[in-house]
């Protein structure tokens, strides 16, 4: 697609009265003719998108008179999107949307030098035609979840399933629930984390809470079972922020266990566990510790509440079984209600 214009030269609107109110996307939109909706989203997604010289996020609801302020840069084109055979373990289907259970190790989307061996090439195989909201390389991603945390995820087949989808995510409607193995016995039985979160001024690919500039973050969790210096817990994250429950378990001191970035090791071996270890152990984790085990949400078509559940994976029953055996607490286990 060619661009008739300077693409160094910002374009400036000022919101007039009669348009306040709408999403900065959606009114962008109906400015830049000749672009797509998802183009213009990835433009403010990108921070080249200025509402009075502040970035902002594409659902902003704009106020009268406020200036916003663009710079028109070409997305590059993606990559075709390779159709690979990767088995998805398929909860539910219909006409709309899938659910799946996402198995630890599978990246979402191509990015960051991956162009294959994702979620998205496993879908463009199974189904083929997917919704295009989120672009050609990501058909069908209304959300996501890290490489590494297994469970339950969301997939749109039309735009209309997309959208309505992807509002009750950004408007919070949808309810999530992870399940966490913790490094540390976690002194109250459940609690709220509410601490704002923001990219590390260096790191960018980390996050940190940051009082000064951070985007509000909460997160509830309570104790499912107790061991000696470990912890299973339950989160439900209020908000949706990057890394936001890794980040807000490690600031509470109880870091999810092989947490490469937030936490304090990369891999659990059974003799880590047991004083005294005779010979060999086996390798029980080499992923942090997070499950998105239930998800629930409204039908994009039906309006009907639905609520799906993806049993732990393999390798996280096995390290709760592991540490039944041999970090059991002589007292009786604590479980919330």
């Amino acid at each position: 697609m060619e661009l008739a214009r300077d693409e160094d030269a910002p374009l400036r609107f000022t919101v007039p009265p009669s348009e306040a109110g709408q999403r900065l996307d959606v009114w962008l939109h109906t400015k830049l003719q000749g672009h797509s909706r998802s183009w213009v989203k990835d433009l403010v997604v990108a921070g080249v998108v200025w509402v009075d010289a502040q970035v902002q996020k594409p659902s902003h609801r704009l106020l009268a008179g406020q200036l916003v302020t663009c710079v028109l840069k070409e997305r590059a084109p993606a990559h075709p999107l390779a159709p690979q055979p990767i088995p998805l373990n398929i909860l539910h289907e219909d006409a709309s949307l899938l659910v799946i259970d996402k198995p630890p190790g599978l990246v979402v989307h191509p990015g960051n030098g991956r162009a294959d061996g994702t979620l998205a090439n496993a879908l463009a195989y199974y189904i083929g035609q997917l919704s295009d909201v989120g672009g050609s390389d990501r058909p069908g991603i209304v959300h996501r979840l890290d490489r590494d945390t297994s469970g339950v995820m969301v997939v749109a087949k039309t735009n209309r399933a997309h959208y309505a989808l992807a509002a009750q995510f950004q408007e919070r409607t949808t309810e999530k629930e992870y399940v966490a193995v913790v490094e540390g016995e976690v002194a109250l039985d459940g609690d709220r984390i509410q601490a704002p979160l923001g990219r590390h001024r260096v790191d960018l690919a980390k996050v940190v809470v940051d009082e000064r500039d951070g985007k509000p973050a909460m997160t509830d969790y309570t104790v499912l079972e107790r061991f000696r210096g470990f912890t299973s817990v339950r989160c439900r994250p209020k908000t949706g922020r990057t890394h936001q429950i890794r980040v807000h378990l490690a600031h509470i001191g109880s870091p999810i266990l092989c947490d490469p970035t937030y936490g304090r090791r990369r891999e659990l071996h059974e003799h880590e566990l047991a004083a005294d270890w005779p010979g060999e152990s086996k390798l029980l984790l080499a992923r942090h510790a997070l499950h998105a085990h239930t998800l629930t949400f409204d039908h994009p078509l039906e309006g009907k509440r639905m609520s799906f559940s993806a049993p732990l994976p393999t390798d996280l029953e096995t390290v709760l079984d592991a540490l039944r055996r041999h970090r059991a607490r002589s007292s009786p286990t604590r479980r919330s209600s």
